[in-house]
């Protein structure tokens, strides 16, 4: 293990241990129970008759497993029985939650590993080979409560070692160990996602935490499943930001919502419709720059993930809006993701030809004014799309690129697209004055046909769209009606909303654009 290995002693049949290893250290408003946990030196412990229906990795056939120490706890127990596994997956079954799970119960501090006699000696196989360094994890969770109490989870899984430890820096109270225990169920969620095969995101569980309790929290990961290399992940939310970086053999992402003022915020239904607009987006993207499936698949859930349950502002606005600006407005709080594939170069003939995939999309909102009476908001979106790609000249035929001519018979595409949207909207002394939306859509792709290793077409297709709508003059009826108290103003008006909302989104595809019947069009460039 590398960056969180410092966290977790290797120190599995040393004589030098922590004052917690090997067992629990309990808070002092709770009952003492002590585990064999005295015993400073390594213990061998056979796994019993429960054990026997594990597929077993032959390496380990002939070893019995060295713990730390002798002890029947939760955890202890869990480890006897995912040990053996070949799955890094198994391997940490149910121990995140079982330590989260011990914290709520009062245990303050617990340490255990298990390992092989040849994990301290270089393993090997049963053919005498080297062993391999996957599959692995290191996963960590740190967490602060508002009281300034922090709490650390690490656990790793090499080769022939699992190892966990837990420990807090102070006494926690019982609303503490309450929200930690609630956290149990999401953390473990997390693990088993990215330690899955193919991985994939699941953080809700990270994001629903109370805020007036905790104070922050930190998920980090290192997992290897395979020759390709560690994914690595970082993530971190409190109650005004929430950002997650991953890193791995296909590509990298970057999510980051900036939670600090609700006031932009929507119901749920006009988040959950913007998180779906954004999700057909980065669709329409992947598709069109040939991205990655699974990378884009877990960029989606990033997003939305990222996206989803806001936990309640620690403060009030200072101005806040109404329904009808709501729906103006994408819901949303602010955000910057994006997402960027490995780069690669599969025609030996041409290295200067890549194959790659960018993407990035981001929204900034503005809330202005003198008072809640004079107030102005301003939201824009805007998205990039950066991709290159070799593609067969006959469809469905696989392309296999040499270094002989013969074999240089392609399309290679280049794709450069942006989009943006801007909504304006003012009050003047309490009344509607200005509402309106802008955007735009620019596609470029080139296309450059090789035959025989000889360029035979070369050309630049260009696809653009911009228009502008003025809502305040869609609106104005009714909004009269409603002033007037007519019948179904109300219901007239809350459906003209939800259509005004769909618009407002951002739109990639300038053919999207050009199907609207918006009123005032807005000279290309």
């Amino acid at each position: 293990m590398s960056a969180l290995q410092s966290t977790v002693s290797r120190s599995g049949v040393s004589s030098t241990t922590s004052p917690y290893v090997g067992s629990s250290r309990v808070s002092s408003d709770s009952t003492q129970t002590q585990s064999a946990s005295t015993s400073q030196s390594s213990t061998i412990v056979t796994l019993g008759a429960n054990n026997q229906n594990l597929a077993v990795d032959p390496t380990y056939s002939v070893s019995a497993p060295i713990w730390k120490v002798r002890s029947n706890d939760a955890v202890s127990t869990l480890m006897a029985g995912n040990f053996f596994s070949s799955s890094v997956n198994n391997r940490l079954n149910g121990l995140g939650s079982a330590l989260l799970g011990m914290l709520k119960d009062g245990v303050d501090g617990f340490t255990q590993s298990v390992s092989l006699a040849s994990s301290e000696a270089g393993a090997v196989t049963s053919t005498d080979t080297q062993k391999t360094s996957y599959p692995a994890a290191e996963i960590k969770l740190q967490i602060r409560t508002q009281s300034g109490v922090d709490v650390e989870i690490v656990l790793g899984s090499e080769d022939d070692r699992l190892q966990v430890q837990m420990q807090s820096s102070g006494d926690l109270s019982e609303a503490e160990r309450t929200a930690l225990g609630d956290m149990a169920a999401g953390f473990q969620n997390a693990i088993d996602g990215l330690t899955a095969k193919p991985p994939v995101l699941n953080l809700s569980g990270l994001t629903k935490f109370d805020t007036k309790v905790l104070s922050s929290v930190d998920f980090q990961s290192s997992v290897t499943l395979d020759k390709d290399g560690p994914q690595r992940l970082a993530f971190h939310a409190d109650s005004t930001t929430r950002t997650l970086n991953v890193d791995g053999p296909a590509g990298s992402m970057n999510v980051s919502v900036d939670m600090r003022d609700s006031s932009v915020w929507g119901n749920a239904k006009q988040r959950a419709a913007a998180i779906d607009s954004y999700l057909k987006q980065f669709d329409k993207a992947a598709s069109r720059g040939n991205a990655d499936k699974a990378l884009v698949g877990m960029f989606k859930d990033a997003f939305s993930q990222m996206n989803s349950d806001y936990v309640a502002p620690t403060q009030q606005p200072k101005i806040s809006l109404a329904d009808i600006d709501h729906a103006m407005l994408t819901g949303l709080a602010d955000f910057k993701a994006s997402v960027k594939q490995v780069t690669t170069s599969p025609n030996p003939k041409n290295l200067s030809e890549v194959d790659a995939f960018s993407y990035d999309a981001s929204q900034s909102t503005q809330v202005g004014g003198i008072n809640q009476f004079n107030r102005s908001i301003s939201q824009q979106q805007q998205s990039n799309l950066k991709a290159s790609y070799h593609m067969s000249l006959v469809p469905d035929v696989p392309l296999i690129l040499t270094s002989d001519n013969k074999s240089q018979n392609y399309y290679y595409k280049q794709i450069d697209d942006t989009a943006q949207s801007k909504v304006g909207i003012s009050y003047t002394k309490g009344v509607l004055s200005e509402a309106y939306a802008e955007q735009s859509a620019k596609q470029s792709t080139r296309t450059s046909k090789y035959e025989l290793g000889v360029l035979t077409d070369d050309s630049t297709t260009p696809f653009n769209a911009s228009q502008k709508r003025d809502i305040l003059e869609s609106l104005k009826p009714l909004l009269d009606d409603l002033k007037n108290e007519k019948p179904s103003a109300l219901y007239n008006l809350q459906q003209k909303l939800l259509e005004v909302h769909s618009d407002i989104l951002l739109k990639s595809d300038p053919a999207d654009l050009k199907s609207k019947d918006w009123t005032i069009p807005v000279p290309q460039e």
